[in-house]
């Protein structure tokens, strides 16, 4: 039990990095009742956007963090215009968007010399650019309709296969890393003989800071009041003169940027980044969400900190290799007692 004050500090921060990653799930599912698979996707290009702005710009990592977090709240954005919102309302500036996503996709993905790529990634850029103008300016959709059910969380899946393969085919499949000079390394001598790492430190700190400024964000300001009127209704919040298309856009906004902080601050703590990170780190936030309660800010940042100090404890006193079953064993056992979750609440408490 000598390493219990540090087995404690290792769960802090790993906590503290899950809950920026499940908060941003659990606010889109809140608002909107999407679960967004292709979240994890976002974490990994916000880690990669990272890695590019440290080793081909030179900009120090406190730089490199807003650009992560800027380049995944445009990501989720793009994401809801091209996968979610054609299932709610289909507009002519969603069929041009999407026309111009595929012609950056064949840039991207042909077999062409790099001049012909540029031109034509280009060319599909300025299409969705032009998209998501119309789009935004649109009076009247072409058709409105109540998806099904399970067609968001398809949706979502399909777009995560396409920004794995995006990163795939610009980063390949190997391993990257971040240079060693991206932040200090010397640990930091705490009490007890406890050692944190300054990127841990600034992963537990930034963590908190964005818990209690997204909190303030929902409870204190028209946009967090907005987001909240459409999580109740969005027809009511309609006849209330609320932008809905725009504050669902804040929302996936809000929400990416978390996923891409996560992902950056993640990316350097571990020092590991491939096209596939996004994927463990998913099934993970699933859990927390679930045992937090579905649609719970708060209960996603208590929750994270409990699954985070119990995959730490489960790797430090039992079998690691047994350190996601004891996640899913509680995630089971709070169903079993509490199938809302620990802080769930109905739709209407919710907002």
């Amino acid at each position: 039990m000598e390493q219990l004050p540090q087995q404690i500090v290792n769960g802090l921060w790993q906590g503290g990095a899950l809950a920026l990653f499940a908060m941003g799930y659990t606010l889109v599912f809140g608002s909107l009742d999407i679960v967004n698979l292709a979240h994890g996707a976002t974490y990994m290009w916000g880690a990669y956007v990272g890695l590019m702005m440290v080793t081909k710009l030179g900009l120090p990592f406190w730089a490199a963090l807003p650009a992560a977090m800027l380049a995944g709240g445009l990501m989720a954005v793009l994401l809801d215009l091209l996968a979610f919102k054609p299932l709610r309302a289909l507009t002519y500036g969603g069929l041009v968007l999407w026309g111009g996503f595929l012609v950056l996709l064949l840039g991207v993905a042909s077999p062409w010399d790099v001049q012909a790529r540029t031109l034509v990634g280009g060319l599909g850029a300025a299409i969705v650019l032009v998209g998501v103008v119309m789009d935004y300016r649109a009076i009247t959709p072409i058709r409105t309709q109540q998806a099904p059910p399970l067609a968001p969380m398809i949706s979502s899946i399909g777009a995560s296969i396409i920004l794995i393969s995006l990163a795939q085919g610009i980063f390949g499949n190997q391993v990257s890393r971040f240079p060693p000079a991206a932040l200090p390394i010397m640990p930091y001598q705490l009490p007890g003989n406890v050692v944190i790492a300054p990127i841990q430190l600034l992963v537990l700190g930034l963590s908190l800071a964005l818990i209690v400024g997204l909190h303030l964000l929902l409870t204190r300001t028209a946009v967090g009041r907005a987001i909240r009127a459409i999580a109740w209704s969005t027809r009511t919040s309609r006849l209330l003169g609320i932008n809905v298309d725009i504050v669902v856009g804040q929302t996936f906004f809000l929400s990416g940027a978390l996923a891409g902080a996560a992902g950056a601050l993640l990316g350097l703590a571990f020092n590991r980044l491939d096209p596939l990170m996004g994927n463990e780190v998913e099934l993970a936030g699933l859990t927390v969400i679930i045992v937090g309660g579905m649609g719970s800010v708060g209960g996603a940042a208590v929750a994270a900190f409990l699954v985070g100090m119990l995959r730490v404890m489960s790797v430090a006193y039992l079998d690691s290799s047994f350190r996601d079953a004891f996640v899913f064993a509680l995630l089971i056992a709070v169903l079993l007692v509490r199938p809302s979750g620990l802080f769930g609440r109905g739709r209407a408490v919710r907002a």
